[in-house]
C-alpha cells in the first residue's frame, strides 16, 4: 500500500471513530463519499507522477547502460582496490560520488565495513567504491588525520563531503550495523538516487569481532 492510499485508510478509520452514534451511518457516508472522491481526483496527478517516473526510471536505465558500456566488467558491481595513493587522488578527482575505505586487512570491523561496501557496489552500479590498505597511503592518512578504522570518506567532485569513523552514524551498536542503516545514509547525503528493495545478498558480514582486535590505528 502505498503512502497516499495509507493516508486514506487511516482517515477513514478516524472519522469511523469520531462517529459513535445512533446516526453515525449518514456521517460515515458522508466521509467516505469525500475520500472516494479525492481518490478521483487524483488521477491527474497519478498520471503526472507514472509520466515523472518513467522519466527517471529512463534516465536510470541509461546510466546504467552507460556504466556498463564504459567500465571493465571486472570492476561492475565490485570494490575497487587500490595499491597507490596516487593514483587513488587522481581517481577521486574524476568521479561526482565517490567512497574511499581505508582499512586494515586483519581488523574485523574492517572486513565488515567492506563486505557491506561490497554489496552496495553490487546494488548501485553507478556508484565508485574504491578501498586502500592504511599501510598504503601514509600521506592521506597524515593529511585527512585518520585515526581510526576503518575510516570511509566520500567525496563529491574532489572534496569531502562526509566521513564515517568506525560505525558512528549508523546505529547504537559499536561493533555492528546493518546494510540498510548504510544506505539510508548515503542517500540522505544523495551519494545514492534509491535505496534497495530487491538485492541478493552475496557477501556475507562477519559479526563476529575479537575482543583483542584493535581498530585504532598505529601511527
Amino acid at each position: 500500500m502505498n503512502e497516499q492510499d495509507s493516508r486514506l485508510v487511516e482517515q477513514y478509520q478516524q472519522s469511523k471513530l469520531n462517529n459513535k452514534s445512533p446516526d453515525s451511518d449518514d456521517n460515515h457516508s458522508e466521509d467516505e463519499d469525500d475520500l472516494l472522491a479525492e481518490l478521483e481526483e487524483d488521477d491527474s496527478i497519478i498520471q503526472k507522477y507514472r509520466e515523472s517516473r518513467i522519466e527517471q526510471l529512463s534516465k536510470q536505465f541509461k546510466q546504467i547502460n552507460e556504466t556498463i558500456k564504459t567500465n571493465d566488467n571486472n570492476e561492475l558491481g565490485e570494490i575497487i582496490f587500490i595499491e597507490s595513493e596516487k593514483n587513488l587522488m587522481n581517481l577521486i578527482i574524476k568521479q561526482k560520488y565517490s567512497i574511499i575505505s581505508f582499512y586494515q586487512p586483519n581488523f574485523s570491523k574492517c572486513q565488515l565495513m567492506n563486505s557491506k561496501l561490497k554489496l552496495l557496489c553490487e546494488n548501485h552500479l553507478n556508484l565508485k567504491v574504491f578501498a586502500i590498505k592504511a599501510e598504503n597511503a601514509p600521506f592521506l592518512v597524515e593529511k585527512l588525520n585518520i585515526r581510526i578504522l576503518p575510516c570511509v570518506i566520500i567525496y563529491k567532485d574532489g572534496k569531502e563531503l562526509d566521513r564515517l569513523i568506525g560505525f558512528e552514524k549508523l546505529g547504537n551498536d559499536p561493533n555492528s550495523f546493518s546494510y540498510d542503516s548504510l544506505e539510508t545514509y548515503l542517500y540522505r547525503w544523495n551519494v545514492i538516487t534509491r535505496k534497495s528493495i530487491n538485492r541478493v545478498i552475496r557477501s556475507k558480514a562477519n559479526n563476529n569481532n575479537d575482543d583483542s582486535d584493535e581498530s585504532d590505528l598505529d601511527l
